[in-house]
């Protein structure tokens, strides 16, 4: 019983701990505006997709990757997410910064990457929940961004579902064993 009891609550700790990883990396787009929705995110301004090789703009993983002529570029998620970051390429001169927002409070500011032919992973060095980010650059026709990487984290009342389920399932073979 009590071991039963134990690996319920390590299963409950388990997934509530865990959040599955996604990427977002433009290989299926055509050669155009990123639609709103897209991967389940709102992109804000005019994110493009290109696929055609062009140097310095290499992509991480090829062929698909976007830019957006506007300063402060932004995307949306649908829900808080903890983000991870994205790669950049670029003309050598070009600097590129995120800056992460929840329900409109900025949280967290990135390092300043300065982008190069090499694709280059820009990390948030946040590890909480964020829900809009915005692209800052000194010059933002001159970089592309590839596979933006972020968490999606379980909501705390779908944890409370699991868990009261993992409870009964235990109470159930307890009776029954």
């Amino acid at each position: 019983m009590r071991k039963l009891i134990l690996l319920t609550l390590l299963l409950v700790v388990f997934f509530a701990m865990s959040a599955s990883a996604a990427v977002i990396n433009f290989d299926d787009l055509p050669d155009e505006v990123v639609p709103d929705g897209y991967q389940n995110v709102t992109w804000f301004g005019d994110w493009t997709n290109y696929t055609e090789p062009q140097d310095p703009y290499n992509p991480h993983s090829p062929p698909g990757r976007v830019y957006d002529f506007l300063n402060d570029a932004m995307f949306q998620f649908n829900s808080a997410v903890q983000f991870n970051g994205a790669w950049f390429a670029g003309q050598p001169t070009t600097t590129v910064q995120f800056e992460g927002f929840l329900n409109g409070q900025m949280v967290f500011s990135s390092d300043v990457l300065t982008t190069s032919n090499v694709p280059t992973f820009l990390s948030s060095n946040y590890n909480g929940m964020v829900d809009t980010i915005h692209v800052l650059s000194n010059a933002p026709d001159f970089f592309i961004m590839d596979d933006v990487t972020y968490n999606e984290v379980p909501e705390p009342g779908s944890l409370v579902l699991m868990g009261t389920g993992l409870a009964g399932l235990a109470g159930y073979l307890r009776r029954k064993f």
